[in-house]
């Protein structure tokens, strides 16, 4: 949206959505207050309905949950009064604040009760460190939409609570099913479960690559793309050199052998003929390129066997076990953290300055940098913040991770990006912040 296109009428209009906005949501955080006003004076033990949440589902004849929720909301958001008459603050107080102010909504509301409920559940955590989470998520979340705020809360809950459940190592697949069914006009209905996150980080890698648009004309909706991609690797799989074709070749073989997967105790070794040497693919996959993320204090506990988990680029920790296992045969690019969540060190499989710059940016960006994108690393371009025909250097420093979306809004439009302290901030046009106030973009950081 071009800020010089909007007249007068359609800034007005503007104007009046985003404070009707801020309005509603007053009203929601009074409605909060409401309740927890008839929870204080236990209105609903004189009249006979037991709990607060009945009576809300009777007077304004709200489902059960929503009523649940409701009551839940008050009693963390409004204040509190003790055993003894004495006022207390709201058990969120900083969330209280910018809620009666407007400032966040009900998703908002959401997200900071169950990051800080998780974190009730830390052991030995500092109130201070509680107190400062979530003064942090307030924060953010005035700035940040849901999905910007679960990330900062992802972020606060891997730092605070960084065992937290240990990613499975024995066995991860053994939930893994592929259920198919085939009516009677020749359609495939199918769904299925991937348990081991790295297994599923290499499917959506491959079909993500396969159901990339083709080109700026392709019309077709991503979930078509995607299906149109599964048909492709199908197709591949069954050709000449494909997965398929080779299981044909071993049942051929066992065949000719008179022998079974049944009956044999050791499998038989693949034959391989030389004279197809030079018409076949070799049967080894392409290696993958493995780059694992650590903190590097979790790197120095798991040198003296104290733990530390591995990252992928989609943010799912893996198992140390399971990281071994990949790397068997993998290139391995080594990646250190700093005191900021900073790139320190980066390993390089190749010699070219590009390489190890995307790789830095993937871990520092965490995927298409814009406030609220969630956008991964492999479906993003990296964009020069000073643009390099004017000068600007193609540098960790001058560069970010955008979506192709939102690369093109930054190019065309009156958003604008800069890196303070190592992060990309967004300021948005003045239609849309008419205090245009800088956002922090790019995966989220906690003090370490």
């Amino acid at each position: 949206m071009s800020e010089s296109r909007l007249g007068v009428v359609e800034r007005e209009a503007l104007e009046r959505a985003r404070l009707g906005e801020i309005a509603r949501r007053r009203v929601a955080f009074a409605r909060l207050e409401q309740v927890a006003e008839l929870e204080a004076l236990g209105v609903a033990e004189r009249s006979g309905d037991r709990t607060t949440a009945r009576l809300l589902q009777e007077m304004w004849q709200l489902a059960p949950f929503v009523a649940k929720r409701l009551v839940a909301e008050a009693a963390d958001l409004c204040p509190r009064t003790s055993i003894a008459g004495e006022e207390l603050p709201a058990r969120l107080p900083c969330t209280s604040a910018v809620s009666a102010a407007g400032e966040i909504g009900e998703a908002h509301i959401s997200i900071i009760r169950k990051t800080m409920a998780r974190l009730d559940r830390v052991e030995s955590l500092p109130v201070a460190e509680w107190e400062a989470a979530e003064r942090t998520l307030a924060q953010e979340a005035t700035v940040c939409g849901p999905r910007g705020l679960q990330a900062v809360a992802d972020r606060l809950l891997a730092h605070l609570d960084p065992d937290g459940e240990e990613p499975p190592e024995e066995d991860a697949g053994r939930d893994d099913e592929l259920l198919i069914v085939r009516r009677k006009n020749g359609t495939i209905l199918y769904r299925g479960r991937m348990s081991d996150p790295v297994d599923g980080e290499a499917f959506l890698e491959v079909i993500d690559d396969l159901s990339a648009p083709s080109g700026p004309d392709d019309q077709r909706e991503l979930k078509r793309r995607r299906a149109d991609g599964l048909k492709d690797l199908v197709e591949d799989a069954r050709g000449p050199h494909g997965v398929a074709a080779d299981a044909r070749r071993d049942s051929a073989t066992e065949a000719e052998d008179g022998t079974g997967a049944e009956d044999a105790w050791v499998p038989a070794p693949r034959r391989f003929n030389a004279g197809d040497q030079a018409s076949r693919r070799t049967d080894r996959p392409g290696r993958a390129l493995l780059t694992i993320t650590m903190d590097h204090r979790w790197l120095s506990r798991a040198l003296a066997d104290h733990g530390g988990y591995g990252l992928l680029d989609s943010g799912a920790r893996v198992h140390p076990g399971t990281l071994r296992r990949w790397a068997c045969d993998a290139e391995i690019v080594p990646m250190v953290l700093g005191s900021r969540s900073e790139p320190l060190d980066v390993g390089r499989g190749q010699r070219t300055a590009s390489d190890a710059i995307r790789r830095a940016l993937n871990v520092r960006d965490g995927g298409c940098a814009f406030p609220g994108c969630s956008r991964r690393p492999r479906r993003c371009q990296a964009h020069h913040v000073d643009h390099w025909l004017d000068g600007g250097d193609t540098a960790l420093d001058n560069m970010c991770l955008l979506c192709r979306f939102h690369h093109q809004l930054i190019h065309h439009s009156h958003w604008s990006v800069q890196i303070i302290d190592g992060r990309p901030w967004f300021t948005p046009p003045e239609f849309i912040d008419p205090e245009r106030q800088p956002r922090p973009g790019g995966r989220p950081r906690v003090p370490l």
